[in-house]
Protein backbone atom coordinates (compact mmCIF):
# COMPACT_ATOMS: atom_id res chain seq x y z
CA UNK A 1 0.00 0.00 0.00
CA UNK A 2 3.19 2.27 0.96
CA UNK A 3 4.64 1.54 -2.21
CA UNK A 4 1.07 2.10 -4.29
CA UNK A 5 0.98 5.48 -2.27
CA UNK A 6 4.37 6.73 -3.38
CA UNK A 7 4.63 5.65 -7.19
CA UNK A 8 0.95 8.03 -7.28
CA UNK A 9 2.89 10.99 -5.09
CA UNK A 10 6.20 10.29 -7.18
CA UNK A 11 3.62 10.29 -10.79
CA UNK A 12 1.66 13.24 -9.46
CA UNK A 13 4.83 15.57 -9.04
CA UNK A 14 5.94 14.71 -12.15
CA UNK A 15 2.85 15.78 -13.76
CA UNK A 16 3.02 19.03 -11.93
CA UNK A 17 6.38 19.61 -12.64
CA UNK A 18 5.76 19.21 -16.81
CA UNK A 19 2.65 21.15 -16.42
CA UNK A 20 4.86 23.73 -14.77
CA UNK A 21 7.07 23.95 -17.34
CA UNK A 22 5.03 23.53 -20.51
CA UNK A 23 2.93 26.88 -18.60
CA UNK A 24 5.92 28.86 -17.97
CA UNK A 25 6.83 28.67 -21.87
CA UNK A 26 3.85 29.10 -23.08
CA UNK A 27 3.25 32.63 -24.29
CA UNK A 28 0.09 34.34 -22.68
CA UNK A 29 0.23 37.38 -24.74
CA UNK A 30 -1.82 35.47 -27.31
CA UNK A 31 -4.33 33.84 -25.65
CA UNK A 32 -6.25 37.16 -25.54
CA UNK A 33 -6.43 37.72 -29.09
CA UNK A 34 -9.71 37.03 -30.75
CA UNK A 35 -10.21 35.45 -33.99
CA UNK A 36 -11.95 36.85 -37.06
CA UNK A 37 -14.46 34.59 -39.17
CA UNK A 38 -11.37 33.16 -41.52
CA UNK A 39 -9.71 32.05 -38.02
CA UNK A 40 -7.01 34.75 -38.06
CA UNK A 41 -5.83 36.18 -35.00
CA UNK A 42 -6.53 40.36 -34.62
CA UNK A 43 -3.22 41.79 -34.60
CA UNK A 44 -5.33 44.81 -34.65
CA UNK A 45 -4.39 46.46 -31.22
CA UNK A 46 -0.87 45.79 -32.70
CA UNK A 47 -1.09 47.89 -35.95
CA UNK A 48 -3.78 49.61 -37.45
CA UNK A 49 -3.65 51.24 -41.11
CA UNK A 50 -6.10 53.84 -42.53
CA UNK A 51 -8.41 51.46 -44.18
CA UNK A 52 -10.05 48.34 -42.58
CA UNK A 53 -9.25 45.78 -45.50
CA UNK A 54 -6.02 47.44 -45.48
CA UNK A 55 -5.25 46.40 -41.80
CA UNK A 56 -6.68 43.16 -42.88
CA UNK A 57 -4.12 42.50 -45.77
CA UNK A 58 -1.34 43.16 -43.16
CA UNK A 59 -2.60 41.15 -40.71
CA UNK A 60 -2.67 38.08 -43.47
CA UNK A 61 1.05 39.27 -44.72
CA UNK A 62 2.01 38.57 -41.09
CA UNK A 63 0.18 35.53 -40.95
CA UNK A 64 2.33 34.18 -44.23
CA UNK A 65 5.51 35.75 -42.87
CA UNK A 66 4.76 33.59 -39.90
CA UNK A 67 4.16 30.63 -41.67
CA UNK A 68 7.42 30.85 -43.57
CA UNK A 69 9.34 31.14 -40.14
CA UNK A 70 7.59 28.24 -39.32
CA UNK A 71 8.65 26.49 -43.12
CA UNK A 72 4.98 26.05 -43.07
CA UNK A 73 4.35 26.12 -47.02
CA UNK A 74 0.85 24.66 -46.38
CA UNK A 75 -0.12 27.43 -43.78
CA UNK A 76 1.45 29.75 -46.25
CA UNK A 77 -0.19 29.00 -48.99
CA UNK A 78 -3.98 29.18 -46.99
CA UNK A 79 -2.88 32.49 -45.76
CA UNK A 80 -1.64 33.98 -49.14
CA UNK A 81 -5.10 32.50 -51.01
CA UNK A 82 -7.00 34.38 -48.29
CA UNK A 83 -4.78 37.94 -48.88
CA UNK A 84 -5.50 37.47 -52.37
CA UNK A 85 -9.43 37.92 -51.60
CA UNK A 86 -8.94 40.90 -49.48
CA UNK A 87 -6.73 42.87 -51.99
CA UNK A 88 -9.57 42.21 -54.64
CA UNK A 89 -10.96 44.70 -52.52
CA UNK A 90 -8.83 47.37 -52.86
CA UNK A 91 -8.23 49.06 -56.31
CA UNK A 92 -4.35 50.76 -55.05
CA UNK A 93 -3.27 46.75 -54.23
CA UNK A 94 -3.11 45.54 -57.67
CA UNK A 95 0.59 44.75 -57.59
CA UNK A 96 0.59 43.28 -54.39
CA UNK A 97 -3.03 41.26 -55.40
CA UNK A 98 -0.61 39.77 -58.63
CA UNK A 99 2.20 38.93 -56.47
CA UNK A 100 -0.25 37.02 -53.68
CA UNK A 101 -1.53 35.16 -56.60
CA UNK A 102 1.75 33.91 -57.05
CA UNK A 103 2.36 33.36 -53.79
CA UNK A 104 -1.43 31.32 -53.46
CA UNK A 105 0.13 29.17 -55.99
CA UNK A 106 3.23 28.01 -54.78
CA UNK A 107 3.61 25.00 -52.65
CA UNK A 108 7.53 24.44 -51.67
CA UNK A 109 8.76 26.04 -48.66
CA UNK A 110 11.91 28.09 -51.03
CA UNK A 111 9.46 29.05 -53.71
CA UNK A 112 7.19 30.45 -51.07
CA UNK A 113 10.05 32.43 -49.46
CA UNK A 114 11.25 33.81 -52.76
CA UNK A 115 8.07 35.20 -53.72
CA UNK A 116 7.48 36.89 -50.32
CA UNK A 117 10.63 38.94 -50.97
CA UNK A 118 8.27 40.22 -53.83
CA UNK A 119 5.40 40.46 -52.07
CA UNK A 120 7.14 42.46 -48.96
CA UNK A 121 8.09 45.25 -52.27
CA UNK A 122 4.81 45.13 -53.31
CA UNK A 123 3.36 45.47 -49.65
CA UNK A 124 5.67 48.65 -49.24
CA UNK A 125 3.37 51.42 -51.06
CA UNK A 126 0.27 50.16 -49.33
CA UNK A 127 1.69 50.46 -45.61
CA UNK A 128 4.09 53.59 -45.85
CA UNK A 129 2.25 56.87 -44.64
CA UNK A 130 -0.72 54.62 -44.22
CA UNK A 131 -0.42 53.42 -40.50
CA UNK A 132 -2.61 54.90 -37.38
CA UNK A 133 -2.13 52.95 -34.51
CA UNK A 134 1.20 50.86 -33.68
CA UNK A 135 4.50 50.48 -35.68
CA UNK A 136 5.91 48.18 -38.86
CA UNK A 137 9.17 47.68 -38.77
CA UNK A 138 11.10 46.91 -42.47
CA UNK A 139 13.39 44.26 -41.89
CA UNK A 140 16.32 43.09 -44.33
CA UNK A 141 18.83 39.86 -44.49
CA UNK A 142 21.84 40.10 -46.76
CA UNK A 143 22.28 36.86 -46.82
CA UNK A 144 18.41 35.68 -47.87
CA UNK A 145 17.64 34.79 -51.68
CA UNK A 146 20.59 35.49 -53.22
CA UNK A 147 21.19 39.19 -52.33
CA UNK A 148 19.30 40.07 -49.86
CA UNK A 149 15.34 40.42 -48.90
CA UNK A 150 12.91 43.09 -46.88
CA UNK A 151 10.52 41.93 -44.81
CA UNK A 152 7.66 43.52 -42.47
CA UNK A 153 7.08 42.62 -38.98
CA UNK A 154 5.09 44.40 -35.81
CA UNK A 155 7.67 43.69 -33.74
CA UNK A 156 11.94 45.14 -33.61
CA UNK A 157 12.92 41.69 -33.08
CA UNK A 158 13.94 40.04 -35.72
CA UNK A 159 12.44 37.06 -36.89
CA UNK A 160 13.55 35.90 -40.34
CA UNK A 161 10.96 34.12 -42.28
CA UNK A 162 13.77 33.46 -45.39
CA UNK A 163 16.47 31.25 -43.41
CA UNK A 164 14.13 29.00 -41.55
CA UNK A 165 15.62 28.01 -37.57
CA UNK A 166 19.41 28.07 -38.07
CA UNK A 167 19.37 31.55 -38.99
CA UNK A 168 16.09 32.95 -37.53
CA UNK A 169 17.70 35.88 -36.28
CA UNK A 170 19.91 37.00 -39.16
CA UNK A 171 18.68 40.64 -40.22
CA UNK A 172 18.43 44.14 -38.74
CA UNK A 173 15.64 46.92 -38.64
CA UNK A 174 16.25 48.99 -41.58
CA UNK A 175 13.31 51.86 -41.35
CA UNK A 176 9.83 51.56 -39.56
CA UNK A 177 6.35 53.22 -40.36
CA UNK A 178 4.37 54.90 -37.67
CA UNK A 179 1.29 56.84 -37.34
CA UNK A 180 2.59 60.84 -38.35
CA UNK A 181 -0.14 62.11 -35.62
Amino acid sequence: MKNSNFKTVVMMALIMGMSSAIYAQHDHSKMNMKQDDHGMSDHSDMVKLNDKNLTKAYMHYTMIKEALVEANSEKAQKASKMLVGILKKNDDATDAKKVAEEMASKSNIMDQRIVFSKLTTAFEPLLKDNVTEGEIFKNFCPMANDGGSYWFSNSNKIVNPYMGKAMASCGSVKESFKSMN
